[in-house]
Parts: structure tokens; sequence; C-alpha cells
């Protein structure tokens, strides 16, 4: 199978499912419908993310939604937390960087 075809599958599941009750064992809370955005990027700036993607072994949109969430909670918040976990994020984005130019 490729994966493309696993793709297709999970969200023809997906949507299928959507709708569905979790069972009671489960924990956690259905967070409702996802709204999906175009959008359009030029082709030398989609291929750095699709390469730091494939370096991190995440999904591309998983990557461009952390982005996305991760800009929004910064304009949503200051609290210390959130500094400190933006904190965290860059100095993992830094090691990453560093290990790339040989510099740690």
């Amino acid at each position: 199978m490729s994966a493309e075809h696993d793709v297709k599958l999970a969200q023809t599941e997906s949507e299928a499912t959507k709708d569905t009750p979790l069972p009671e064992h489960v924990r956690g809370q259905r967070r409702g419908r996802s709204v999906v955005q175009s959008v359009r990027l030029p082709e030398a700036e989609f291929a750095d993310i699709e390469r730091l993607a494939a370096e991190l072994d995440v999904p591309v949109s998983a990557l461009i939604r952390g982005w996305i969430l991760a800009g929004l909670a910064d304009e949503r918040s200051t609290s210390l937390r959130s500094a400190i976990d933006r904190l965290a994020e860059d100095a993992e984005r830094l090691r990453r960087l560093a290990a790339k130019s040989a510099v740690a």
C-alpha cells in the first residue's frame, strides 16, 4: 500500500466516524469540527517546509498547524507559562540549528 492510499483510508474513516460518540472508557473530548484553509506559498519555501517536516519526522500539515497555533497562542496570551513554553520551543529550535551547523 502507498502512503497516499493510507491517507485516503484514514480520511474516509475519520469522516465516517466524525459524529460517533466516544466510548465511555475513553478519556478526552471532541474539540469540534476542524476547518480546512488553503494557503498559497512559494515553491521554494514549501520545499523548505517539507524538508524540515521530514527531518522532524512529522507530517507537513502538522508542522504548519503547530506554527499557526503557536502564533495564535502568542497573540492571545502573555502569561508566564506561555513565555516559558515559548523559550523551551526556541531552545529546541536552536539545538537543531546548532546540530546542523556543527556548532554544538
